[in-house]
Order: structure tokens, then sequence, then C-alpha cells
């Protein structure tokens, strides 16, 4: 007579493998998180890098100087020459704090492309790490540091 079922070294045969496969996805998830997150920050890093390096191209190019604002509110960076909007830059989803070391969270570039004073700008990732971009004037570099 043929039996219909699983006998109780099955069952917890194949609980026990379930649970193996279970745990093993979720540290390959955490994993990946934290790659996304690191490859997020650098990604933002260097795009703002790009941002600043354009708003000075722009402001040189057109002859008119501009403000770079950090809007925290709104997780963003916007280039503004007179009354007209040129470029925005949107943080990642989960970033915050963004912030620069200047009176009025902003950054004024003059029509030949400098700033007038060396700042630091800083931002916060998914996990909390503080992560710096900085603008040298002497030589006009601006500079990731992730």
């Amino acid at each position: 007579m043929k039996r219909r079922g699983f006998t109780l070294i099955e069952v917890l045969m194949a609980l026990s493998l379930m649970t193996v496969l279970f745990g093993s996805s979720l540290i390959s998830v955490k994993n990946c998180r934290a790659v996304a997150n690191r490859i997020d920050t650098a990604v933002f890093g260097n795009s703002l890098v790009h941002f600043i390096t354009f708003s000075k191209k722009y402001c040189r190019e057109s002859g008119t100087g501009g403000y770079v604002y950090f809007v925290a509110s709104k997780n963003t960076v916007q280039l503004s020459c007179g009354t007209n909007f040129v470029k925005k830059l949107k943080m990642p989803e989960g970033f915050r704090d963004l912030y620069v070391n200047r009176t009025g969270n902003k950054i004024y570039i003059d029509n030949r492309g400098f700033t007038s004073d060396a700042c630091t700008i800083m931002f916060r990732d998914r996990n909390g790490a503080l992560h710096y971009v900085t603008i040298s004037v002497g030589t006009a570099n601006v500079d990731f540091k992730g």
C-alpha cells in the first residue's frame, strides 16, 4: 500500500533548507542596499561637482553673474542668473541635510565664472554619513570628498 504525504524528516529538511535560503537572501538584500547607497553617493557627488562647473561656465559664457541656491526643503540645487532660472539638480531619494557654509545657503558666481570665497557643501546619504564638496578660490577647483 502506498502512503500519501511526507515524513517528519522530509518536512524538517524542507523547512531547514528554506530557512537557509531565506537567511542568505536577507544578507544579499542588505549588501545590495549598501552598494546602491555608495553608488548613489558617488554619482550625486560627481553630479554636484559637474553642476557647479556648468554654473561657472554658464555665467562666464553668458557674461552674467548668478547664484547657486541650495534648497534643503526640496533637496535641490538650482542655478539662477538674474530672474532667469537656468538649471536644477535633485538629490537622490533618501539623501538629506543639503547645506553650504555660506550666508543664505547660496553661492554667488560672477560674470567671469569665479566665486568670491571658498566654501564647503555638505549632504548626508541614506545611512546618515556626511559627504563634502569643496570649492577652492585661487584655483577655481571643485572637489568631491566621498
